[in-house]
């Protein structure tokens, strides 16, 4: 008798999809802006899924979100205190930003789903929204830009991809709203997706970050789950991006040989964002 074997599927194109072995399926919630899925893997441990898209997995999760606060830390022009998250609803970019000692965090997820799914299933990330220097918020990240008044250090768009709810977080409008409550020498990244399998995400990165900045540069980082494995990230300042003479201990993935090697690109990278 053949045993059924159960499979997780994210498909990159019409010819190419990457399959995980699931033990169960955990939840699938549809919210009012996404559905949201969970499963067991037997090779990564639980994994999150987004309208069919891997967002985090427990085995290497820790890459994404070393990269996505540590780079900024490091090459903001003065020791930060303050952070702004948009969207992040797992919790795993504020606790990085806890371990860096940032005084206080302000995290807005617009879907309060995501925070409550991560809470039960990934509750060591989402732990962080219990410090007492995080703030979570549950809104529009877009509108919290448009009217707040206070000014962060380091601001990271952490989203999905540049679709639906998230297609607004790659414009140039969003930018010069973020440019307003970027403190001076300040850093602002966002996930600008895969170059290989997603080259429109790093484009619409650079594109919509020029506007609003002087200075913008994207890096990379290998993430196993995520299409291809390559993944970037853009950066931007009003400032020359430089690195700070600070070191910062060592990640699981992170250490400071990579804080400057991470913005060497490949040639096919370098004509995308040209």
């Amino acid at each position: 008798m053949k045993l059924i074997e159960n499979w997780f599927s994210e498909r990159y194109s019409d010819n190419l999809q990457l399959s995980f072995r699931v033990s169960d399926q955990l939840l699938s919630v549809k919210t009012d802006y996404q559905r949201i899925d969970v499963f067991q893997t037997y090779d990564f441990g639980k994994l999150l899924s987004i309208d069919g898209t891997v967002q985090l997995t427990e085995k290497d999760e820790f890459v994404y979100h070393e990269m996505i606060t540590r780079m900024p830390y490091l090459y903001a022009d003065s020791k930060p205190e303050s952070a702004l998250v948009i969207g992040g609803g797992d919790g795993g970019a504020a606790g990085e930003l806890l371990k860096l000692g940032l005084k206080r965090i302000v995290n807005v997820e617009i879907d309060g789903q995501v925070v409550e799914v991560c809470r039960k299933h990934f509750p060591e990330l989402a732990s962080s929204f219990s410090k007492k220097n995080v703030e979570l918020i549950i809104g529009d990240g877009i509108k919290y830009v448009e009217t707040a008044k206070e000014k962060f250090h380091i601001i990271i768009i952490d989203s999905t991809d540049p679709v639906g709810p998230a297609e607004g977080l790659f414009d140039s409008k969003f930018y010069h709203n973020v440019a307003k409550i970027l403190a001076p020498g300040g850093v602002v990244v966002t996930q600008s997706g895969s170059p290989f399998y997603q080259p429109k995400a790093i484009g619409m990165a650079q594109r919509g970050m020029k506007p609003a900045f002087e200075y913008v540069k994207s890096y990379t980082a290998f993430i196993p789950t995520y299409p291809s494995g390559f993944w970037s990230f853009t950066m931007a300042k009003n400032t020359p991006i430089k690195m700070r003479k600070d070191s910062v201990p060592a990640g699981q993935y992170f250490n400071m040989e990579i804080a400057e090697s991470a913005f060497s690109l490949p040639e096919f990278v370098k004509k995308l964002i040209a």
